[in-house]
């Protein structure tokens, strides 16, 4: 879009180069903002749209910035080149906290899957080991206990594990 308004061509335009190039669902959803305005509705209106359609924060940004545009005044060209660039480090700075995360990520399965994976193997080795859990009513009540702190816990995990921007 940047490119096609250093290029010359008006906004309303521009939405519609970006929406015949782009696959959907994001052309399609240009092609429905630049159909609305050409339809006679306002720009700011058309934006609004789409930004309460496509939840997407990117998208929010760009429309957000627009709008202010639109208002002000300025080098709109210039601006969505500086927010194509906001998004794409965004973009690099989510796979890098992707990356540095995942050894967490990993132990978080590890740990998660661990108790089964024993439990598992003390019943293949040594069958009646387990069998009072499962059979006796105190056993029962352990191994209830033992699987909702295990779900806290997974739960828990999962929540400090999961980062998100």
């Amino acid at each position: 879009m940047g490119r096609s308004m250093r290029a010359g061509h008006a906004f309303p335009t521009a939405l519609k180069m970006v929406g015949d190039e782009l696959r959907a669902p994001l052309g399609s959803e240009m092609r429905i903002v630049f159909d609305e305005v050409n339809f006679g509705v306002a720009m700011g209106d058309a934006l609004g749209n789409l930004a309460s359609r496509v939840p997407s924060t990117d998208l929010r940004y760009f429309v957000v910035a627009v709008l202010i545009q639109r208002e002000t005044g300025g080098n709109l060209a210039e601006l969505l080149g500086r927010i194509s660039a906001i998004i794409r480090d965004r973009l690099t700075l989510l796979g890098e906290i992707r990356t540095l995360s995942a050894e967490g990520r990993m132990s978080a399965w590890i740990l998660s899957l661990m108790p089964f994976a024993v439990a598992l193997m003390m019943q293949l080795s040594s069958p009646d080991f387990l069998r009072l859990l499962y059979t006796d009513p105190g056993g029962r009540k352990m191994l209830t206990m033992a699987l909702v702190m295990m779900g806290l816990g997974i739960l828990v995990i999962r929540k400090v594990t999961r980062i998100r921007l």
